[in-house]
């Protein structure tokens, strides 16, 4: 009798390199977040406010782009590797209408995006420029991802991880140069080296005065030059790759590839439930602004802790998609479920674990994120609600991702929309305006919506999971992942 297939070991393998790239894109927001805290914990509202819209746009952009990932692996297991070339060249022109596009509607909505919905005009007028800023850098962050997309089709992810550490140390840099105001009469105490550095070196001074204002602003300005070396940096690396000739990067005339219209109908299902659910988080920042100032801070620092504890849950969900869609490929539904079991359980080791952490540290984190000793306390006693939504919240994405793996695309996205659209936002608002619990409120909220998620989720893998692969499945190649790699695995 054959030994069955542990698939824990190829999970870590996978998951990791992933967890990595993807914890450089959140630990650039983590960096503005405690830089912004520490030096100027007063304009912390207006930044969350400012990245509320920004992170609708941009992440329903991004869902839109990974028919670039798709279609280019696909091309290459189709034998036609210059086809990946002309994807890509697609791609990045669809990344820079679809940021620009993004932009203009931020701009063209101004401070009416937060007054419509209650905010106050003395927090919405200062969070309005921080927008305006962010909404520079969305063209060029989805270039980055058109390009990082690409990268991982023909199997050089680390390309564009590399990248993505380089442009954390640029973030770092420049919000530390950009953030601090030097006529500021109280600093914390770590920052008086800075202030005096900055103030007495030629060079940096005159790089500090280049940012128009400073604070949340600066911070923003800072994301927008991160960007700027990110999406120049990459699209460098791809046009001077070794082999650009061969997958038609560089001396590509009359290569074919898929068009726009298959670009979109592959990035159509992940855009909608990227859109949605950040639409949702975003309507959550809405409610926490309409209630205070502090209640907004205190919220999108606990948000950001969320954020980043959730890379490790989309790392195991990218390796559970690509084992999945491995053993389908291969005719192998039985392994196809192990594949998908294994990634959840391994989501609720490391969640459990992670959630332990955040409540054993709370009042350490609190005061690594703010000099606010009040907002810090806040946070700290609020500690155990985030630490409750991490299991479900890591659980429907891995969920999410097995089914998606499977083809059953529509599904999770209707899942999101009932989970994140629905009733999030509407518990959000009962428990934290209504009922004056505040921050509280919108922490279980999230809670309760990522319980619905993940169940209803892991009720509809539970029914497909020893179904037999789907017959149009056979002979497609699966995303990310050339045919001939998936036979040699």
């Amino acid at each position: 009798m054959a030994a069955t297939r542990s698939f824990v070991a190829p999970l870590l393998r996978i998951a990791g390199p992933v967890a990595l790239a993807r914890l450089g894109i959140i630990g650039m927001a983590l960096v503005d977040v405690i830089v912004v805290g520490q030096l100027a914990p007063d304009e912390l509202p207006h930044q969350a406010l400012g990245w509320a819209p920004t992170a609708v746009f941009l992440v329903a952009a991004i869902g839109l782009l990974q028919g670039v990932q798709v279609l280019a692996a696909r091309s290459i297991g189709e034998g036609n590797k210059q086809g990946a070339g002309v994807v890509l060249r697609r791609g990045l022109i669809l990344a820079v209408i679809a940021g620009v596009l993004s932009a203009a509607l931020m701009w063209l909505g101004g401070e009416r995006l937060f007054t419509f919905f209650g905010i106050e005009e003395d927090l919405a007028g200062p969070s309005t420029p921080v927008m305006f800023i962010l909404a520079y850098s969305i063209p060029l962050h989805l270039l980055y991802i058109a390009g990082t997309y690409f990268l991982e089709a023909i199997k050089k992810p680390g390309i564009s991880t590399v990248v993505m550490w380089l442009a954390n140390a640029v973030n770092l840099a420049l919000n530390l140069l950009w953030v601090p105001d030097l006529d500021a009469a109280n600093t914390v105490a770590w920052a008086g080296p800075l202030y005096d550095l900055l103030r007495e070196t030629p060079v940096l001074s005159a790089l500090h005065d280049l940012a128009p204002a400073h604070g949340a602003e600066g911070s923003a300005w800072a994301t927008v030059g991160a960007r700027v070396f990110l999406a120049a940096v990459v699209l460098l690396c791809i046009y001077f790759l070794r082999d650009g000739v061969t997958f038609g990067v560089r001396k590509s005339k009359g290569a074919q590839g898929h068009g726009y219209g298959a670009l979109l109908s592959v990035g159509a299902a992940a855009a909608v439930s990227q859109a949605v659910e950040a639409g949702a988080f975003s309507a959550m920042t809405v409610i926490a602004g309409r209630i205070s100032a502090e209640v907004v801070a205190a919220y999108q620092i606990l948000l950001n802790l969320m954020a980043f504890v959730f890379m490790i849950a989309l790392g195991l969900a990218a390796a559970t998609a690509v084992l999945v869609s491995e053993s389908i490929g291969r005719k192998a539904p039985q392994a196809a479920g192990r594949a998908g079991w294994t990634g959840i359980w391994l989501n609720a080791i490391g969640m459990v674990i992670a959630a332990i952490v955040i409540y054993v540290f709370a009042l350490q984190i609190g005061r690594a994120y703010t000099a606010d000793a009040e907002l810090a306390a806040l946070i700290a006693s609020l500690m155990w609600v985030c630490a409750l939504v991490l299991l479900p919240d890591g659980t429907q994405v891995v969920a999410a991702s097995a089914l998606r793996a499977r083809s059953d695309n529509w599904f999770p996205t209707f899942s999101h929309v009932l989970a994140y659209a629905a009733v999030m936002p509407v518990l959000g608002y009962w428990w934290a305006e209504h009922e004056r619990m505040g921050v509280k409120g919108l922490l279980l909220a999230i809670f309760a919506s990522s319980v619905l998620s993940a169940a209803v989720l892991l009720l509809r893998w539970w029914a497909l999971a020893n179904r037999a692969a789907p017959a149009y499945l056979d002979d497609a190649p699966i995303a990310g992942i050339a045919e001939s790699e998936v036979r040699d695995r």
